[in-house]
C-alpha cells in the first residue's frame, strides 16, 4: 500500500493491552506477495524459549496481535491510518508465530533488536 510502518508501532501493537505478550521474545517484519501481486507485511513473532502453546493458543495469541497491531497502526500512524478507507485489503497483516530460535530467528545475527532514535547516530 506504500505506507511505512515503524517497528515501534508494531512493538506498541504486540505488547499494549496484550494479556498474552509475554509469551513474545520479540518480532521483525517482512514484506510477502498476495494473489494480487500486491506486497502485505508480515510481523514474524519469536516465541520465548520456554513457550508451548496448543493450536486454540496460538491462533488466540497471533489474533491478539493482529488486533493490536491493527489498532496501534490505525491511531499511531499517520502513514497508516488513511489506508484502511482507500483499501480495506490494509487489514491484511498477517502473524507468524515462531518458536524460539526459527523461521526468520534462526539467524539471529540478522535481526536488529533495538533502533536507533534520531540524533543517536
Amino acid at each position: 500500500m506504500g505506507a511505512t510502518i515503524n517497528p515501534q508501532d508494531v512493538a506498541h501493537g504486540l505488547y499494549e493491552n496484550n494479556p498474552l505478550a509475554e509469551l513474545i521474545e520479540g518480532f521483525c517484519l517482512a514484506p510477502a506477495a498476495g494473489g494480487d501481486l500486491e506486497s502485505r507485511p508480515v510481523v514474524h513473532v519469536q516465541l520465548r524459549r520456554a513457550a508451548r502453546l496448543t493450536a486454540v493458543e496460538a491462533d488466540r495469541l497471533a489474533k491478539a496481535c493482529q488486533h493490536g497491531v491493527l489498532r496501534q497502526l490505525a491511531t499511531g500512524s499517520r502513514d497508516c491510518s488513511g489506508t484502511t478507507c482507500e483499501d480495506p485489503s490494509a487489514h491484511e497483516i498477517a502473524i507468524a508465530l515462531h518458536p524460539y530460535g526459527t523461521g526468520p530467528f534462526a539467524d539471529a545475527s540478522s535481526i536488529r533488536n533495538t533502533y536507533p532514535r534520531h540524533g543517536d547516530g
